[in-house]
């Protein structure tokens, strides 16, 4: 007797649960997104928290995590008056800018021969001014959006907190037999440090990029440089395309303030070149495989979680990619698709393998 059709059976229910999953991610993205982001604030707080707990025995926990939501705090605050600050900037210094622009128009003119190219002729022609202005109307919706969701995701924090110690006992309801309880809980460990090494590292290598940068950009004169160093701090932590956002913005921008082209050369070599000596020397030591991702993995992960929670999937979809890489993995029917995702085709992330849950 063959047992084709009971594995194409179960081939399209997984395939046809996995379609269902998707839809409902998308269909419920203005909830679970910041839900999930709350989960990996909780993370970053409860791992910086423990890590000053550790540093003495005489410092509390509740103390520890107290300066930990603190610092959380003051951080978002001063990022949000940095961004005010910087749109009013902007505002101001719009006439000089636009006149740099005519003057960069002026020189591609001269260049390529053709008299009729100017600011004012590729405005009347492809309406830069109005795209410029919807884009700055975007960024202010989503710096409102994000405002607005910070409150709600400051509430799930506090309450995951609350019900932090409620953890071990709702694992024993779950999961009444003993095996499965380790099973379920070395698998809940796993994730959790793989997630936290993850979010340290590229906190770091994001804290390095950014000071070098921010270096970078103060001695050349870039305006604004504090709040770039922001921006470099935060795309970092998407995955491959974010470094290079962080670092072609400013770059941009120093062409549009900058008469020399030198000194944009200059700032274009010095944060490229930090970017790509921390990206291919130190972050790969210190991240090691923590992720176990192929690259091909991440840029899909990258393209599905940011196509269906935005800004959030795309920040969050290298750690989301591992959560379901690992839970995958501890199922027979479902291995085969962890092994895929994963780099070294351990998607298990230890050296040692464990044993797989096995089928219901």
């Amino acid at each position: 007797m063959t047992t084709t059709p009971d594995t194409t059976i179960r081939a399209t229910l997984l395939f046809l649960a996995g379609m269902a999953l998707i839809a409902l991610l998308y269909l419920t993205r203005e909830l679970m997104a910041p839900f999930a982001l709350a989960i990996f604030v909780w993370l970053i707080i409860d791992a910086f928290a423990r890590w000053m707990d550790n540093l003495s025995p005489k410092f509390p926990y509740w103390l520890a995590l107290t300066i930990a939501v603190l610092i959380v705090v003051a951080l978002m605050a001063g990022f949000i008056l940095v961004i005010a600050d910087t749109v009013g900037d902007v505002v101001r210094d719009a006439p000089r800018y636009e006149k740099r622009l005519s003057e960069i128009f002026a020189w591609i003119s001269n260049v390529t021969g053709r008299e009729t190219m100017s600011f004012e002729s590729m405005n009347e022609s492809f309406g830069l001014t109005e795209k410029i202005q919807g884009g700055l109307t975007t960024f202010a919706s989503t710096v409102q959006g994000v405002l607005s969701e910070f409150f709600l995701i400051a509430l799930y924090v506090v309450f995951l907190f609350a019900a932090q110690s409620s953890f071990p006992k709702k694992m024993d309801d779950l999961f009444p037999n003993m095996e499965r309880r380790k099973q379920a809980s070395k698998v809940g460990a796993r994730i959790r440090t793989s997630i936290e090494k993850y979010l340290s590292v590229q906190t770091i290598i994001s804290l390095m990029q950014t000071v070098i940068s921010y270096i970078a950009m103060t001695a050349l004169g870039l305006d604004n440089a504090l709040f770039w160093a922001l921006v470099i701090f935060v795309l970092n932590y998407i995955p491959i395309v974010g470094g290079l956002f962080a670092v072609g913005l400013p770059v941009i921008f120093a062409l549009v303030q900058f008469d020399s082209l030198g000194r944009v050369g200059l700032l274009a070599a010095l944060l490229f070149g930090a970017q790509t000596i921390i990206g291919n020397t130190i972050q790969p030591k210190m991240m090691g495989d923590s992720m176990n991702l192929s690259a091909l993995v991440v840029i899909l992960a990258l393209s599905v979680w940011g196509a269906l929670w935005g800004g959030v999937g795309a920040f969050l979809s290298a750690p989301l990619t591992v959560i379901i890489m690992i839970i995958l993995a501890q199922f027979p029917t479902t291995r085969w698709i962890a092994v895929m995702l994963s780099a070294d085709g351990n998607p298990d992330m230890e050296n040692e393998g464990d044993e797989v849950i096995p089928s219901l």
